[in-house]
């Protein structure tokens, strides 16, 4: 293989990449180089190189560590000075005083469904703080900041969670995750657990962050807009489901139709004890904010139904919290058909696909046993013959849109040799990888079927992962291998001149254009699984 690349004119192996692009490793003045396109905001996920479900994730919080600036508003404070030292070693750090009772920073907000609103904060004449959010109720949780960890908490009210770590130096960082329509964030200076009516104190704050999600992501500064970190809209998904080596994810648009993908307050519920956030175990995204699901020996009971329209694919990950268990899955419309599986003490995706002929679909898991289950990432996909990968909701449905990556002005003429390993997904949906000189020449188009020309049609792919090369000659007599055997010969006219992804449904692995005709051994040796 190390000679093929060497000989080869552009070499595609997922591997360096930015919002927008993908890189490839030949050439290397960036004319290789795909486009990528997504835009659908920060609802794509993928497997990264740890093995963890990878999100995007957004600070929605203006300014966020520009506390004397619009819009944050100053009450019963004197103005906060800059320059401190901060818990990163920076000297990014604010101090802050009161100069009456109640004296707070806030900021006027709107959003909605489940948020984390979290920030680095560190005693100084006050070692308490309250951390406060309003809207049709009040969220809030007071903290010790200078009580050892496991007692720092005070009182608090109308949350889901709160934490508080120890970020070194005498920082901690203070979170609290809650659900529902706000409009007003605070940061009190607090004289002690409940107290805030005082009129003298201080602190010192830093990087304050408001997320979606049951748990507070890595900070991202923002200025007069909010800012994405993590999976952003456009950036390439090298995917590592199948091991140490990443995949080009493209996917078709899909909708995850339910509203909570991991906050399961709002199910129904039946004989079943409820934890959000238990710290008994990390989720598939390695964190901790997964729910643990408990029995009561009779029912034992979860579910969720929503309307739909065609066929769904459903899908949860589900653990076992002592040895493997069995659970029920199924619903009144018949989509699941009560099938029983076997959950393990490992986390597991279960996937299931189904039409019912209805308007309407239940996601239901029963009985759930007395030793428990840990459960994150519901999903039910719109219009799904297939299940894709997971689409994280947190109050509404979210829509993935399709995967796009294209590059061109190759001008790659005959003789040449094109050559993908291509990972199909579906054969039931128009997907296809293409090589052509425009949008009516085509020269080799692979997905769920292939194709030699604008209309010779060799037949249907099959599923799973398979290799390709194309070698024409500077006649344009050509000859198609796959998995180390001929499909086909003929005459071709044209050149490549993109190469792009239409529709979608598969993982690139591995993409080589040649400017020469490579021999049949070559091609065999190539292609062969």
């Amino acid at each position: 293989m190390s000679s093929a690349l060497d000989a080869a004119s552009l070499v595609m192996i997922p591997s360096g990449y930015e919002d927008g692009t993908l890189g490839s490793l030949k050439p290397t003045d960036g004319s290789g180089d795909f486009t990528f396109t997504r835009g659908s905001n920060i609802s794509a996920t993928r497997v990264n190189a740890d093995g963890n479900i990878e999100k995007g994730y957004e600070n929605l919080l203006l300014q966020s560590n520009s506390f004397t600036t619009t819009p944050w508003v100053q009450v019963s404070i004197l103005p906060p000075t800059s320059g401190q030292e901060g818990y990163d070693g920076t000297n990014d750090a604010w101090y802050f005083e009161k100069s009456g009772a109640f004296g707070r920073l806030q900021q006027s907000i709107s959003t909605s469904g489940v948020q984390t609103y979290s920030v680095y904060l560190k005693a100084k004449d006050s070692s308490w703080v309250n951390i406060e959010i309003h809207g049709a109720s009040t969220s809030r949780q007071y903290f010790d900041l200078t009580a050892p960890i496991e007692t720092a908490k005070g009182s608090s009210n109308n949350i889901i969670s709160s934490s508080i770590e120890d970020a070194g130096n005498g920082w901690r960082k203070c979170s609290i995750t809650y659900e529902g329509s706000k409009t007003f964030l605070f940061i009190f200076i607090a004289e002690g657990n409940g107290q805030v009516s005082g009129t003298t104190g201080s602190l010192y704050i830093q990087d304050a962050m408001l997320n979606q999600g049951l748990v507070a992501y890595p900070y991202v500064e923002t200025t007069t807009a909010p800012v994405a970190g993590g999976v952003l809209e456009d950036m390439p998904r090298l995917d590592y489901s199948n091991g140490s080596c990443p995949s080009l994810l493209l996917e078709p648009e899909r909708t995850n139709l339910l509203p909570y993908t991991e906050y399961y307050n709002g199910w129904n519920q039946t004989g079943t004890t409820l934890t959000t956030n238990t710290t008994e175990t990390l989720s598939p995204e390695g964190l901790y904010n997964a729910s643990k699901l408990v029995g009561n020996g009779t029912s034992g009971v979860i579910n969720s139904g929503i309307a739909k329209t065609g066929s769904v694919a459903v899908s949860v990950y589900l653990k076992s919290a002592s040895g493997s268990v069995n659970v029920t899955f199924k619903d009144p419309y018949g989509i699941l058909s009560n099938q029983v599986k076997s959950v393990t003490t490992e986390w597991q995706r279960f996937d299931f696909i189904g039409d019912n002929g209805a308007s309407f679909a239940g996601f239901w898991v029963d009985d759930i046993p007395t030793s428990g289950i840990y459960m994150w990432g519901a999903q039910l996909e719109q219009d799904a013959t297939y299940p894709t990968s997971y689409i994280p909701t947190y109050g509404v449905s979210q829509t993935r849109l399709q995967d796009s990556a294209r590059v061109t002005g190759l001008a790659q003429s005959f003789p040449l040799t094109a050559y993908i390993e291509i990972d199909v997904f579906s054969i039931t949906t128009y997907n296809q990888f293409q090589f052509r000189q425009d949008a009516g020449n085509y020269v080799l188009r692979v997905g769920n079927q292939i194709r030699i020309g604008a209309t010779d049609t060799i037949g249907n792919n099959t599923l799973g992962s398979n290799k390709f090369a194309l070698s024409v000659d500077a006649s344009g007599n050509y000859e198609l291998f796959k998995n180390g055997t001929s499909l086909r010969t003929g005459t071709i006219t044209g050149s490549i001149d993109e190469i792009k992804s239409d529709s979608a449904g598969y993982e690139v692995k591995q993409l080589l254009l040649f400017p020469t005709a490579l021999s049949d051994e070559a091609c065999i040796e190539l292609t062969t699984i």
